[in-house]
């Protein structure tokens, strides 16, 4: 097997041509109610890291039903199924808050200082994305709560990761460790998630809704 994909190494961090070991494609077909047959295609690849050299499994998908922009990349929408860890999709991310939030996982496990202070540099771009450009990170973080792009609870989620950042940029003397990393990048996913992806998963529930509602009254 030749083939070879860019991605983000969940163990070391690095983002390089990965080397596929092995490769499955599960085909489901589904008969439509308009008399063709829809096509499901489920891919799980297992990747080796060049740098590193430890392993991944990789799972992503395509169907019929489906359309699909030009230049549409395949991985853009896959996921890490092993090793399991809590990241959320990249590729949904604006370009400036996904490049703070991949900086971090470069050093998930190599500098936790430089993770954390990296987690709170995504805030930063997620601030700068929104709008919320004036004043110190505080200051920003309250104008997102003020506008409600950010509930109180995520607001109060928000300071925490930025009160252990600054504690990372100005050297106090505390020790972190692998579970405080997993902790802030837990919280870092839950805003993400809040601001970015769950609005397009309600947007595309509402379309599918939308299209069954038009279905059945057709009939």
């Amino acid at each position: 097997m030749a083939e070879n994909v860019i991605l983000t190494c969940p163990h070391c961090g690095n983002k390089t041509l990965m080397k596929l070991l092995n490769k499955y494609d599960k085909v489901t077909t589904v008969n439509m109610d308009y008399g063709e047959v829809a096509q499901f295609n489920d891919i799980f690849e297992f990747f080796e890291c060049p740098v590193c050299k430890d392993y991944h499994l990789y799972h992503t998908h395509w169907n019929t039903e489906e359309g699909y922009h030009d230049g549409w990349d395949i991985y853009e929408d896959g996921r890490v199924l092993f090793p399991v860890t809590e990241t959320v999709y990249l590729y949904r991310l604006p370009k400036n808050v996904k490049s703070a939030y991949e900086s971090a996982l470069k050093v998930r496990n190599i500098d936790y200082f430089a993770c954390v202070m990296s987690l709170r540099r995504t805030l930063e771009m997620v601030c700068k994305d929104k709008g919320a450009v004036n004043g110190q990170l505080h200051h920003k973080l309250n104008q997102l709560q003020q506008q409600g792009i950010l509930p109180p609870l995520m607001g109060d989620v928000s300071k925490v990761i930025k009160d252990f950042g600054n504690m990372a940029a100005h050297g106090d003397q505390v020790d972190f460790d692998r579970y405080v990393v997993d902790s802030m990048f837990r919280l870092t996913n839950k805003i993400l998630e809040f601001v970015y992806i769950l609005p397009r998963e309600i947007e595309t529930a509402r379309q599918e809704l939308a299209d069954l509602t038009e279905d059945l009254s057709s009939h």
